[in-house]
C-alpha cells in the first residue's frame, strides 16, 4: 500500500542479469591468479591514488564495482588490479572493496580482464606479486 510505513520508500533496485550481486570483500577473500597477473603492469596515478584511499580510509567508497566471478568456492578478481595491489603493498590484508559479483570461474575472470582495459594493470600486478614472494 503506498505511503505504508511498513514498505521500503523505492523498491529495491534489480542487479543487472548475470549479477549475483554487490557487496564488500575482503582482500584476504580475493583471488587472483598468478599466470595471468605475471604480465600486469599498473598506471601509477591509479596507483597511488588506490593506495591514497587505503591510507585515508576511503578505499570502502571506491566506485565502479571491482569485478570478481565466484566459482562457489574463490572470488576471482576481474578488474581494477591496482586497487588490490595498493592494499597489497600497504598491507592492508583486511581492507574492504565494493565488488560486482558474478557467477564464474577463473578462466571466466581471466578472459573478462582481457578484455577489460585493466589488462595491463593486470600483468605488472603479477610481476609485482611474484617479485615480492621470491
Amino acid at each position: 500500500m503506498p505511503g505504508s510505513p511498513h514498505l521500503p520508500a523505492h523498491p529495491s533496485a534489480r542487479l543487472p542479469a548475470g549479477v549475483l550481486s554487490l557487496d564488500y570483500l575482503k582482500f584476504l577473500q580475493l583471488s587472483v591468479d598468478v599466470e595471468f597477473n605475471r604480465e600486469a603492469s599498473f598506471d601509477d596515478a591509479a596507483l597511488q591514488e588506490a593506495m591514497a584511499a587505503v591510507r585515508s580510509g576511503s578505499m570502502r567508497a571506491a566506485r565502479p564495482a571491482m569485478k570478481v566471478f565466484f566459482d562457489g568456492c574463490h572470488f576471482w578478481l576481474a578488474s581494477h588490479f591496482h586497487r588490490y595491489e595498493a592494499a597489497r603493498r600497504l598491507g592492508a590484508r583486511y581492507q574492504e572493496f565494493w565488488c560486482e559479483i558474478e557467477r564464474g570461474s577463473m578462466d571466466h575472470a581471466v578472459r573478462y580482464a582481457s578484455t577489460f582495459a585493466g589488462w595491463h594493470q593486470m600483468r605488472a600486478f603479477m610481476w609485482a606479486v611474484l617479485d615480492s614472494n621470491q
